[in-house]
């Protein structure tokens, strides 16, 4: 069940949702309609939802599903995330001049290590900026890092230990 709209990018957008079978919060992307129509993008939608499906890393966002759904316009694809609570790093950054050290190298720490883990699968993100890296504070006084939206991710279609065989050659 749709709660509200959480934002849209320039392929779709993002709601709060209810699984209606745990009743619990997910984030619901959905490409926008127009967008259907276009090979390209559901192609990146799908690319998107490969990439984060391989990777099970905790500063990664959790795919849990994908698919296409019947509207009545057609066809409409999803894909089903944990819901994260917090903002990205982008936000942070245009509201302080600057940061702690330890919460940037604490912030560098988490996102080189699901970096690190996409790029042993194979997986190259391409646009890493602050608004794909989300803060989600924790109980400790400082933040979960998630790395998000995989949409222009570059997929090797290697086997992910030919990818570290390869590395460690070069």
């Amino acid at each position: 069940r749709l709660e509200q709209l959480l934002g849209q990018g320039g392929m779709g957008a993002v709601y709060l949702a209810t699984h209606l079978g745990t009743e619990r919060y997910v984030a619901l992307k959905l490409i926008s309609p127009q967008f259907m129509r276009n090979e390209e993008f559901v192609e990146r939608f799908k690319r998107e939802a490969r990439a984060a499906g391989r990777l099970r890393h905790p500063n990664v966002v959790d795919v849990t599903d994908f698919g296409f759904a019947e509207i009545q316009t057609g066809q409409v694809a999803y894909l089903v995330m944990e819901y994260l609570d917090g903002c990205t790093l982008g936000d942070v950054l245009a509201e302080e001049q600057r940061l702690p050290l330890e919460w940037v190298i604490d912030i560098l720490e988490q996102v080189c290590s699901a970096v690190h883990e996409a790029h042993q699968l194979g997986i190259v993100h391409r646009v890493l900026k602050p608004e794909n890296i989300w803060l989600e504070p924790n109980r400790l006084g400082s933040y979960r890092v998630k790395v998000l939206d995989f949409g222009i991710a570059k997929l090797a279609e290697t086997n992910p230990s030919l990818v570290d065989d390869e590395a460690s050659a070069a």
